[in-house]
């Protein structure tokens, strides 16, 4: 996989105000500010679903752990809606930026394995109707994990009983897995229940929908 460590990124101060550029090695080694897209993929239906990415493994940061369906930077001179550019490289997909719902905008602060991590992460919905087994899994992923909602959430509300999804890997097989709490990328401020909800309230059109 190619490095990315000198890709310039989109760097703000600590009110998310537009500030400057740095490569993207410098950007965690000094913990500069900086923009991320983060974007659920979701589908309506019974049951209604959402889609997860499986981080590859040998991933600097949270390896092997289930993420948003599509959680990347936004590079230098980059807006927010432009974050799609990350759904075409790890999906295959070509989306209309007027299609993602949006739902603000969430810090983030943590070191997980790139260095010190301060982001702007700009968050959207994307509803989505192709079944699993269309979607591409990219090199940069190791698989794309399809849970109903509310197995989502009942997972998030009693950790101790995993539930059961649908995971499609790169070799384009269909596995059913069963996944715990300990395979979320970890979120300490409630982020994933949110997301949830706002995934359920909006599938079954309901305002306002907010992180």
């Amino acid at each position: 996989m190619p490095s990315d460590r000198g890709e310039l990124l989109s760097v703000v101060d600590q009110m998310g105000r537009p500030a400057n550029a740095a490569p993207r090695d410098v950007v965690h080694r000094d913990g500069l500010w900086h923009e991320s897209f983060h974007c659920l993929l979701i589908r309506g239906g019974s049951p209604s679903t959402v889609l997860l990415q499986r981080r590859r493994r040998d991933a600097a940061a949270f390896g092997g752990l289930l993420d948003l369906t599509v959680a990347g930077h936004l590079r230098a001179g980059e807006q927010p809606r432009d974050g799609v550019r990350e759904v075409r490289e790890e999906l295959g997909l070509d989306i209309d930026p007027d299609r993602l719902v949006p739902l603000g905008r969430r810090t983030i602060i943590d070191d997980g394995g790139e260095g010190i991590n301060r982001e702007w992460a700009h968050v959207f919905l994307l509803v989505e109707s192709r079944p699993l087994h269309e979607f591409h899994v990219d090199i940069d992923i190791d698989g794309l994990v399809e849970v109903s909602i509310d197995d989502a959430l009942g997972l998030l509300a009693s950790p101790a009983r995993p539930c059961v999804a649908r995971e499609l890997r790169r070799d384009g097989a269909l596995h059913e897995v069963r996944i715990d709490p300990g395979e979320l990328v970890p979120q300490l401020d409630g982020y994933w229940t949110v997301l949830m909800v706002m995934a359920e309230r909006h599938l079954a059109g309901l305002t306002p929908i907010a992180i």
